[in-house]
């Protein structure tokens, strides 16, 4: 556990990626966080910049430039082995319309704007940077920056905290344990092969995947990849493939594809990790030499875990066969369970209620997405949501996406400190499932609900198969 003022930290993350965002229309903004030692070590055997070894394969400035001359670094500056401060390195890359250079010398200056088309452009008042500079400095740290015109900038700030005690640690860790557990237990053990030629795009598939328990091997290309699972003592599981290298070689993918069923112990399913998916390209992607799953980019938890179980199967686990599901099993797994329906059509509302209350469930209504924040606010009592996507004012997707970021808010707090679990009903890490009801099932939208942090979708109206098995993963 670290000392320190979240607030602050968090608060300067957000203005540097603040500024990203506004200026970047293409490519990526990719956050790093790392111990200062890692980034030593990593020096050390760094080689040669690659500016296109990146997330999206756009070039960038080199994140090294924009830490020249941080003490920290330097000799006089070095880390002491017994210290109890925590030194942490935060880089923010975008590949934006970067800083003109004969502006880079006040970026840091109170009210400072590049020009007076930015301003009315991009709006701002031009204090954040210089804000951010106060704040880093009062957590006895260092903020420098790298920038090119029309390929992107680089923040980079370090900042220290304490060490906690072993007690509160050993506390802390076993929150978060308990926490990754509860979402990975039933993908712990299965191994990933990732085909992915950028390394660095590679290590953030890894750390998400990995976060579910997964164990991964990352490999550059095709012939790597069937050299892995050929000569691997256990199967692999699954194989994820990016987008980009599927594309660039299509007959090395069908051969691939031909080879993976001949030499594999038992033939993995296979994921396509995509940035973005309209619903012709998830058809044609399907209906090629093999039936793909698409997982849209960026990835995140809830949307890796809820693709992986849908196409493995491990969401499913047992669901009645033939179709048929019988009202038994499904009031055995609503009785009693309080669930909110959104929908701003007051018919579709009935509807909606009528069939959840038949199995036993206490529903809640809602007809707007405002009203659904305000229910949805930790702490409550709803076990689960039914949203509609298309609604005035504020539509499905933003409500959702207003709920999450409300409720890592409250982790956030919980896990530093800074509110009482007891205050929360005891629950340190709040997310309830959500799922979008729609009449559109297109691979794009089932995307899209997934995208904004849904955890799946049902048909309008209902139909008992999909909802007992959508329900089924949430409840058991």
């Amino acid at each position: 556990m670290l000392i320190g003022d979240p607030g602050r930290f968090r608060q300067i993350i957000t203005n540097l990626m603040g500024n990203s965002i506004k200026f970047t229309e293409k490519g990526h903004i990719h956050v790093t966080v790392h111990l200062v030692e890692e980034v030593i070590d990593s020096i050390e055997v760094e080689t040669e910049f690659s500016s296109n070894n990146t997330l999206s394969g756009f070039p960038v400035a080199d994140r090294r430039q924009s830490w020249k001359g941080f003490r920290t670094f330097s000799q006089e500056g070095s880390i002491h082995p017994f210290s109890d401060s925590i030194n942490i390195i935060v880089s923010v890359e975008d590949t934006g319309e970067g800083i003109p250079i004969e502006a880079q010398s006040r970026v840091f200056t109170p009210f400072m704007q590049v020009g007076p088309s930015i301003s009315r452009t991009h709006g701002g008042t031009g204090i954040g940077l210089s804000i951010s500079k106060c704040l880093v400095n009062l957590m006895k740290g260092e903020i420098g920056f790298v920038s090119i015109p029309k390929i992107g900038s680089t923040f980079t700030f370090t900042a220290v905290f304490t060490s906690g005690s072993s007690s509160s640690k050993e506390y802390k860790s076993q929150q978060i344990n308990n926490q990754t557990n509860s979402v990975s237990s039933e993908f712990r053990g299965k191994r990933a092969l990732v085909v992915d030629p950028r390394s660095v795009r590679a290590k953030v598939s890894r750390y998400h995947i990995q976060r579910l328990g997964i164990h991964v091997e990352v490999v550059s290309d095709w012939k790597q990849g069937l050299s892995s699972i050929s000569r691997g003592s256990s199967a692999f599981n699954m194989v994820l493939i990016e987008q980009e290298v599927w594309d660039q070689d299509l007959n090395g993918s069908a051969h691939f594809i031909d080879n993976l069923e001949k030499i594999a112990i038992t033939t993995p399913k296979v994921f396509l990790l995509s940035n973005s998916i309209s619903s012709s390209r998830a058809n044609t992607t399907t209906s090629g030499v093999c039936n793909l799953t698409v997982i849209p980019k960026p990835l995140r938890a809830s949307m890796l875990a809820a693709s992986l179980q849908r196409a493995m199967g491990d969401g499913n686990k047992g669901n009645p066969r033939n179709g048929e599901v019988p009202s038994l099993s499904l009031r055995n797994l609503l009785l009693g369970r309080k669930i909110l329906i959104v929908d701003d059509n007051n018919v579709n509302l009935k509807v909606a209620a009528g069939a959840l209350r038949k199995y036993g469930a206490d529903v809640v209504s809602a007809s707007r997405g405002m009203e659904a924040i305000e229910l949805l606010t930790p702490p409550h009592r709803f076990d689960a949501c039914f949203m509609d996507i298309q609604m005035p004012e504020m539509d499905g997707f933003e409500a959702t996406r207003r709920i999450r970021d409300s409720e890592q808010n409250i982790n956030d707090r919980i896990h530093f400190g800074e509110l009482s679990v007891e205050t929360y009903n005891n629950i340190s890490n709040w997310h309830v499932p959500i799922l979008a009801m729609t009449a559109d099932v297109i691979q794009a939208t089932h995307e899209a609900c997934l995208r904004c942090g849904m955890d799946g979708y049902v048909s309008k109206p209902f139909e008992a198969e999909q909802l007992y098995r959508e329900v089924s993963r949430f409840f058991h």
